[in-house]
């Protein structure tokens, strides 16, 4: 993996680990520490961050190759 796709993915862990903390502190203790938009704000980051990772890997794994169909049929 690249070292962008690891810093997606870290970043993308780390946004929802904080997300998680604040809902469940809320949930439990009635304490939340974010507002409902920083909440959602966070959680937009956070499934950001892990698309960006997966378009990384997907980038890398496809390499040459061209989104553009080739027009062929397969044959069996």
């Amino acid at each position: 993996m690249t070292r962008a796709g690891k810093l997606a993915f870290w970043m993308a862990s780390l946004f929802m680990a904080l997300f998680t903390v604040d809902v469940v502190t809320g949930a439990f203790f009635r304490a939340a520490f974010l507002s409902d938009l920083a909440q959602a704000v966070l959680l937009t980051l956070s499934c950001g961050s892990f698309v960006a990772g997966l378009l990384v890997i997907e980038a890398r794994e496809k390499g040459g190759e061209t989104s553009l169909m080739t027009r062929e049929e397969e044959t069996r």
